[in-house]
């Protein structure tokens, strides 16, 4: 698909919908005229077959949106636009029930696609309210629906792909104001989304079907964009100043996918409860988290007799970075949390049937924080170009690690500092380790005839080395880095 900056297809998008505000005193021209700003501003090129004027109402016919970055292009046709001045200083806007897009990618070293798109919106209305530097827009649409037809262009084998999406219930609030670039703020909420993909190969003769559902997705944004930034070059922009801050919420999801393939068809179905997520982006860093509830999901393959299924309690993701250039070191985190991960009982079987093994939910949890000190800023120009990340890690702390997993469990906490003065990074500090239950379950793989009798007494012969009993099926470990590169398990040097 080609590629379309996100902000200002999201932008387009609104646009088709229409408009509709609170109070203000603006009019259609000055609509009009701060749109095509804003545009101009995400990298489009403005283009209108005819404009007229009758009463209180601006009407723009053959409104052309065109983007072009990378050996991609997009173009979007409006057929119509009217802009109605309310009388009350707010304008009413509404739009074209059809509208056309199109879009092709012709990136060096990829495939060359092209995608005809259709757009369908009805009765979706915006209010426009402010002044030109300070627009708000209250959005509604009962729904919005669009259409994409993709292909590989040229003389290459087609591989056609059809995606088909509709989003219900669109209800929100949108803020533009314009002081030295532009400051935006959007606060939208949508009952339900659908979504269907099929697509066939061919050179395989392989085929897919894919439908998805989501319902109470809500979202808030804000968003800094300064004079001159483009989008379409995000390092460019962040070195001008460009921040935003996204999150959401959404309810129940769900999915299918069933494919057909010379080896026999395959499907795959899921979904979860709800989840969340939050990402922050701005030139001194990055953050990104996630959380989901209730997953499940379920496989089925010609070369298995019985469906593959598993769940999942909650899921947890979180990453930050700093990004700009510092004489101090900064913090960063990094954490993944998988709790309640259980297989059903016909995939047990498969692996256990005698019941060895205890069939408990399995729990993942690594949680670090740091800090580090990125040398010259990591969107720059010169970070892209370097072969190693241009960072000096200063600290690192294991502040929690979990792993339960068939009646063992493995756990562990600590922190190191790094000595960057000798040009390769020199840990100093401890991690303390727990492990419990891993001789029960080296013995249950063997009857299971899963791990060798030598293997074990390997894995056996190691775990002496580097830890001491502290109980029934119990060792702990204690990993000390010391000065000069020195490694101790209990006291011991390993290296």
């Amino acid at each position: 698909m080609a590629r379309v900056g996100s902000a200002a297809m999201s932008a387009a998008i609104f646009t088709l919908m229409a408009t509709t505000a609170l109070h203000a005193d603006v009019t259609a021209d000055e609509v009009w005229q701060a749109w095509t700003k804003q545009y101009t501003a995400y990298g489009y090129q403005v283009a209108i077959g005819d404009s007229a004027r009758a009463g209180d109402t601006l009407t723009q016919r053959d409104v052309q949106l065109t983007n072009h970055v990378e050996g991609s292009d997009f173009t979007m046709t409006i057929p119509e636009l009217r802009l109605r001045e309310m009388g009350d200083g707010t304008v009413e806007v509404t739009g074209s029930e059809k509208i056309s897009a199109q879009a092709t990618s012709a990136v060096e070293g990829q495939t060359p696609l092209q995608m005809e798109i259709g757009i369908t919106q009805a009765n979706g209305v915006t209010i426009v309210s402010g002044t030109p530097d300070a627009l708000s827009y209250h959005v509604t649409a009962p729904e919005l629906v669009i259409d994409m037809d993709q292909t590989t262009a040229g003389a290459q084998t087609e591989v056609p792909v059809k995606v088909w999406m509709s989003m219900s219930g669109i209800d929100g609030t949108y803020q533009v104001t314009t002081d030295g670039g532009q400051n935006e703020t959007s606060d939208f909420a949508i009952a339900g989304m659908k979504m269907t993909a099929s697509g066939a190969d061919p050179e395989t003769n392989g085929t897919f079907n894919l439908a998805a559902s989501l319902v109470n997705l809500k979202m808030k944004s804000t968003m800094r964009m300064p004079e001159g930034a483009d989008l379409e070059d995000l390092g460019a922009a962040l070195g001008k100043g460009l921040a935003m801050d996204v999150s959401g919420s959404y309810g129940a999801t769900t999915f299918t996918v069933d494919a057909a393939a010379a080896e026999g068809p395959s499907g795959l179905s899921g979904g979860a409860q709800s989840g969340s997520f939050t990402m922050t982006l701005a030139p001194e860093g990055m953050k990104y988290a996630a959380t989901g509830e209730g997953a499940t999901i379920e496989a089925k393959t010609a070369q298995v007799p019985v469906p593959l299924s598993a769940t999942l309690d909650r899921a947890d993701f979180e990453a930050s970075f700093p990004l700009k250039s510092s004489d101090a070191p900064q913090p960063f985190t990094g954490r993944i949390a998988l709790d309640g991960l259980g297989l059903s009982e016909d995939v047990w079987k498969m692996v256990d049937a005698q019941g060895l093994l205890p069939h408990d939910p399995a729990t993942l949890v690594v949680d670090l924080t740091g800090t580090a000190r990125p040398l010259i800023d990591l969107f720059s120009p010169e970070a892209a170009q370097a072969q190693m990340p241009p960072v000096e890690v200063n600290s690192l702390e294991v502040k929690r690690l979990q792993l339960t997993l068939a009646g063992a469990d493995l756990s562990g906490q600590g922190g190191v500092t790094f000595d960057n003065s000798l040009g390769t990074p020199t840990p100093l500090g401890a991690v303390d380790l727990k492990l419990s239950g891993a001789n029960k379950l080296m013995d249950s793989l063997v009857k299971m005839g899963l791990m060798p009798q030598d293997q074990v007494m390997f894995a056996r012969m190691m775990l002496g080395l580097y830890a001491v009993p502290a109980g029934d099926d119990l060792m702990t470990s204690k990993i000390e880095f010391k000065e000069g590169g020195k490694i101790l398990a209990n006291g011991q040097q390993i290296q």
